[in-house]
């Protein structure tokens, strides 16, 4: 199985906000697109079950909001996020919240 986030989207939130969303491929095919947030707890909630050894490092979080270089940086941060976890039991787990939980824009 082969994750990408190859590209981007600004979205509106509820209130009129504005946020990134990254847009999640599985193997070439587009499964959804979710939020940083989304994916930092989904990172929490798998670093619970199987241990923090398990786990490779998330990016970090800003304070600020990000300029369009350091959106791309963490683009591609979680990509191989994604990629690092693909090699072990975190795969099935990451598909199967990413079909399941994540919201698209």
């Amino acid at each position: 199985m082969h994750f990408s986030i190859p590209e981007t989207e600004v979205c509106s939130g509820e209130s009129g906000s504005t946020y990134v969303a990254y847009n999640i491929h599985v193997n070439g095919v587009l499964h959804c697109r979710v939020r940083y947030s989304q994916l930092l707890g989904l990172h929490e909630q798998i670093k619970k079950e199987y241990g923090s050894n398990v786990v490779p490092s998330f990016p970090p979080k800003k304070i600020f909001t990000l300029t369009p270089a350091e959106v791309e940086q963490r683009r591609e941060q979680l990509e191989k996020y994604m990629q690092a976890g693909n090699t072990n039991v975190l795969s099935l787990k990451f598909l199967s919240a990413v079909i399941t939980r994540m919201s698209f824009c």
